[in-house]
């Protein structure tokens, strides 16, 4: 790789991959996004991205992650415009935030919407996808003839390297936004059809080789390809829109070292459709976008577009171990650039950042989130932030756990070296826990020493050794600034039996004797082992 300056090289964020679950390192440390994504079209108007960044500062957030589109940085073909970005970065140094650059370039959630008009009215130049009934979509083909986008995305690149390379204020850029053909499974144009008959390249053939119809070391075409043809058209797609994407992804390499990546609309049982308008999930290819950085092509995207740092999900539903377990094994990292903002994305990003160690999370659409969503989201990122600091003052230890609690998983297990964690969901005495949302993370700090963040959870402890058991030695609540606010025991620890983390919300219990529910979502514990049985004689 070439840059531009060596400062570039040596300031620049980029990604530690020294163990097998990628870091993003700032200023020469690990830095977890705790992120905001502002709605599509707040960076457009002054008081809608000045709402954004109060926001992300009343949720204790570090990064902001925000549009860049390209039919505002280029409205006249070769005519430049970047007055949006140079407000964006201003804002965000202003409000002390990180920000991702998000690009809505040629294709947006699986359309082109954000094309420039002098590209939407041109559709013999700039050809579109056909569907499989031979109409014309709106969706700009990967196969065409122009390179889209590709300029616009290189000069954004070359301008935050002009403006930002001696602050950073700018993380990762995200390239496209949920690509992928909606409405079909394969673009059927003349210029895919063309591509369509012509042989894979040989780069996919041993990728390919175990699929349904495909077979190693031949000269087939995609359309010979007779075995699974719904798969077939999703891995012709996805070659498609990873070799676009590896062209601006490679061209951006020659001028900065920032971590790129793109984003995935996930498959699901699911469909979501308002009005017309599918906005999330679908089984078969083309009900979301087909050719998207799936887990099931992830290894064409891999081998196309070498270029890029990380495929992400955008998760809203499905079951969070299997897809956040996925595209960890798919990057050997992971970073979640869209997800709910209420308590279930909560409960996620927990799940992400303990047990998966992701690089960060964003909330989506969080600058019009209600008081009642941001106090919550707020008080979960002291605590990540709690715990990012205790696992890198470690000085033994540093491994973590994360869960996320509810009807569908009340309880989990999870092990920390020999210890073994058995958490559940903690209410009110007497109070039916359904619906309810228990989420932490639990930081090893080594000598049998624990930090546990979170809310609504119990934790009993074992030893891996069915001959040994484990105790509770000690519980300390600690406040945001790491000292003591109280000596937990007694009603407290169950009586010593647990490390409790009352819920947030506030219910009414049917139990005669009052609890104390309050407590700040931190507790430094530890704990001691002793033979399960008497060893006397």
């Amino acid at each position: 790789m070439t840059y531009t300056s060596t400062t570039a090289v040596d300031t620049a964020p980029h990604l530690d991959r020294t163990t097998d679950r990628a870091q993003l390192i700032v200023d020469g440390k690990p830095f977890p996004v705790l992120g905001i994504e502002l709605h599509n079209s707040s960076t457009s108007g002054v008081s809608a991205l000045a709402r954004g960044f109060e926001v992300a500062q009343a949720v204790n957030a570090n990064t902001v992650l925000a549009s860049v589109t390209w039919e505002s940085v280029e409205p006249i073909q070769g005519t430049f415009d970047f007055s949006s970005v140079e407000l964006l970065v201003s804002e965000a140094r202003k409000s002390g935030m990180r920000l991702v650059l998000l690009w809505f370039g040629a294709w947006k959630n699986g359309s082109s919407s954000y094309a420039p008009a002098w590209v939407k009215r041109d559709w013999e130049r700039y050809p579109r996808c056909v569907l499989a009934d031979g109409r014309l979509s709106d969706t700009l083909t990967p196969f065409g003839p122009t390179e889209l986008d590709a300029d616009a995305f290189h000069a954004l690149v070359e301008y935050v390297e002009t403006i930002d390379s001696d602050q950073r204020t700018v993380l990762m850029i995200q390239i496209e936004n949920e690509i992928g053909l909606l409405g079909a499974s394969r673009d059927n144009s003349e210029w895919a059809d063309a591509a369509f008959h012509a042989p894979i390249p040989l780069i996919l053939s041993d990728i390919l080789a175990q699929r349904p119809g495909f077979e190693h070391g031949t000269s087939q075409s995609w359309s010979a390809v007779s075995g699974d043809p719904l798969g077939r058209d999703e891995a012709f797609m996805a070659w498609g829109y990873a070799s676009h994407v590896e062209h601006l992804a490679s061209r951006a390499r020659q001028v900065t070292a920032l971590p790129l990546f793109v984003n995935a609309w996930l498959d699901s049982d699911i469909e979501i459709e308002i009005e017309g308008f599918p906005v999330g999930g679908g089984q078969v290819p083309g009900t979301y976008p087909s050719g998207g950085p799936l887990p099931r092509v992830a290894d064409v995207w891999t081998t196309v577009a070498p270029s890029l740092d990380l495929l992400a999900p955008d998760l809203y539903f499905g079951d969070p171990d299997t897809v956040l377990g996925a595209f960890a094994e798919v990057s050997r990292g992971l970073f979640i650039p869209e997800q709910r903002r209420d308590l279930s994305g909560i409960g996620t990003a927990f799940l992400a950042m303990g047990q998966y160690r992701a690089i960060g999370v964003s909330p989506f659409g969080v600058d019009s989130a209600e008081h009642s969503e941001i106090v919550p989201l707020a008080d979960a990122y002291r605590l990540l932030e709690a715990a990012h600091t205790a696992r890198m003052d470690a000085t033994t230890g540093g491994g973590s756990v994360g869960f996320h609690l509810s009807d569908a998983i009340p309880t989990v297990t999870r092990e920390l070296g020999r210890t073994v964690l058995s958490v559940s969901r903690l209410t009110r005495l007497g109070v039916d826990p359904a619906g309810g949302q228990g989420y932490g993370v639990v930081v090893e700090l080594g000598e049998d020493r624990y930090l546990a963040v979170g809310r609504g959870f119990r934790i009993e402890f074992g030893d891996r050794d069915p001959e040994s058991q484990v105790g509770l030695e000690s519980v300390d609540e600690l406040g945001s600034d790491g000292r003591r606010a109280r000596r937990l025991n007694g009603d407290e620890t169950a009586g010593g039996a647990a490390v409790l983390h009352p819920p947030m919300e506030r219910t009414v219990s049917p139990f005669p004797i009052p609890m104390d529910n309050a407590h700040t979502g931190i507790s430094r514990f530890t704990v001691y082992r002793m033979p399960r049985h008497d060893r006397r004689g």
